[in-house]
């Protein structure tokens, strides 16, 4: 008689993951989530949500007369259609004004495609510093699952930065899938977000702001859906098992 697994659903987001700063130019990991003691992980046929953004800084004194400024990116831009490129896109934060400290976020500027914004309502002759976080199109992106022992790897996404950061993914004709379906991740293995980009990339955290995450780059997300079950449900061969079909997929 098959065994009866008892699963439950889940999603693992940006806070699940242990986020780290990757190395410009190389493949690196940016985010890493090792699966809990005593739990299996299984991919099911549900989408992906990914997006990844980069920041720019600026800083500029403005003219006699000037009240806005032009900041040319280092990256083109890439536009989710169902994000405004203002606000959504593309978030300015104002770090300092006139010598003043500050951490607001800006609001009145424009967008130019593929690389140019706008920062209007300055004041003139006065020193900024600006950050600018945006969805860039620049290098690849995968997602590897890599066992306890490091003797499996297998990738279940691979896609280049630029298609991931336009695409429509609540669309469920146009949106990220698994490449590995069903595929099984037992306790302690790990799921590396893995980039190869001259961007320093930068995940959204709600509270942290920081290198390598900001709570401004709110676009810059990763959600892995899950099912989840207790790995004693299956038995003392599942790491075997395991292995057998990620070395299959």
């Amino acid at each position: 008689m098959e065994k009866q697994i008892v699963r439950q659903s889940g999603v693992i987001t940006n806070t699940d993951f242990v986020v780290t700063a990757n190395q410009v130019g190389y493949e690196s990991e940016i985010a890493t989530y090792k699966v809990p003691q005593n739990r299996v992980l299984e991919l099911p046929d549900k989408l992906i949500g990914l997006k990844l953004a980069t920041k720019d800084s600026f800083s500029f004194t403005t003219g006699t007369g000037e009240t806005q400024h032009n900041c040319t990116l280092s990256f083109p831009i890439a536009q989710d259609p169902l994000l405004p490129l203002v606000g959504g896109t593309v978030i300015v934060v104002q770090r300092s004004a006139g010598g003043s400290s500050t951490n607001v976020e800006w609001t009145n500027f424009t967008v130019t495609l593929p690389k140019t914004v706008t920062i209007k309502g300055l004041t003139q002759s006065t020193e900024y510093v600006y950050d600018i976080f945006y969805l860039f199109a620049d290098g690849s992106v995968n997602i590897t699952v890599v066992s306890d022992d490091g003797t499996v790897r297998t990738k279940i996404l691979e896609s280049s930065i630029a298609s991931v950061n336009q695409l429509n993914q609540l669309d469920s004709r146009k949106g990220l899938r698994y490449g590995k379906i069903n595929m099984i991740i037992p306790d302690r293995w790990q799921i590396q977000v893995r980039v190869i980009t001259n961007a320093s990339v930068v995940l959204y955290d709600p509270t942290a702001d920081s290198g390598a995450k900001s709570r401004f780059a709110r676009q810059s997300y990763i959600e892995l859906p899950v099912d989840i079950s207790s790995i004693f449900q299956w038995g003392a061969e599942i790491r075997d098992i395991a292995k057998q079909r990620a070395t299959i997929y």
